[in-house]
């Protein structure tokens, strides 16, 4: 099996040094390459003033050098293999947009920070971003988070496409030994809720996959009965499989997806539909 492809995200912050770390430990139990980017922005600089040009090459040159100091640091304390690029883009979304089109990325890890309400109405903050730009699954890391182990891992999921995020979901559960915690919340209960219950438990049975669990909550707060059943299940992951925004799902922040990650007290795994 070829090594997982592992895009790292880093403003030599605590946070993402602590996503860092998180993905080391993480990888243990894999076989990974890793490789770590410093975005510098250059968003709305106009390229004639010279100053400002000035500027960027020295954020450039200072991000080189922490890079250096970073992946020294890191080399001292693992054996996967690890490269450092700063690299110039108007986002950080752009960036990771583009590099996973190009070079194949098996997963983007990034630190997650929760966002003020004024991000959550508007386009959202950086970790979203990214989630909505890119096909590549992206683990969101919060603060305070450290990697014990995928115990319990709760997937929160509408039911429309179970079979298939079973088939990406279970491989990673049975690397890491986790039960899954399957769970949907409606705020109400009708035949076609029934209907697609049955059939989700139907689909659980035939994977053959003996962690496994359903529940179907009814609430009207979606991201508030997912936080409250993570804590009941005592979860070490949340994972989600979410879909390209539209214009309207972006400005009224109607991606559950979007809610959970701004609301993160675990790591959240998310997944790109095609």
């Amino acid at each position: 099996m070829a090594p997982l492809k592992i895009v790292l995200l880093t403003d030599f912050s605590p946070l993402s040094r602590l996503a860092i770390q998180y993905a080391l430990k993480m990888a243990s139990k894999l076989e990974a390459e890793f490789s770590i980017f410093s975005i510098v922005r250059v968003d709305g600089l106009p390229k004639s003033n010279m100053r400002l040009k000035q500027l960027e090459k020295t954020l450039m040159d200072v991000a080189e050098e922490e890079g250096k100091s970073l992946l020294k640091e890191l080399k001292s304390k693992t054996n996967f293999p690890i490269q450092f690029k700063a690299v110039r883009a108007h986002t950080v979304s752009d960036f990771v947009k583009r590099y996973t089109e190009k070079n194949y990325t098996n997963l983007v890890v990034m630190g997650s920070q929760g966002a003020s309400q004024l991000k959550k109405a508007t386009f959202g903050g950086t970790t979203v971003s990214v989630i909505d730009s890119i096909y590549s699954p992206v683990l969101a890391i919060p603060k305070l988070a450290e990697f014990k182990d995928f115990k319990h891992v709760v997937y929160a999921t509408d039911l429309k496409n179970v079979q298939k995020e079973l088939d990406l979901l279970i491989p990673f559960a049975k690397i890491f030994g986790s039960h899954i915690h399957v769970v949907h919340v409606v705020s109400m209960v009708d035949k076609k809720v029934e209907a697609q219950k049955a059939a989700t438990e139907e689909v659980i049975r035939k994977t053959g996959y003996s962690s496994i669990d359903f529940k179907l909550v009814i609430d009207d707060n979606i991201p508030e009965s997912i936080d409250h059943f993570i804590r009941e299940k005592k979860a070490d992951l949340l994972t989600t499989f979410t879909h390209e925004l539209n214009l309207y799902e972006k400005l009224f922040g109607l991606s559950v997806t979007r809610k959970l990650a701004y609301q993160g007290t675990i790591p959240l795994l998310t997944f790109k539909r095609k």
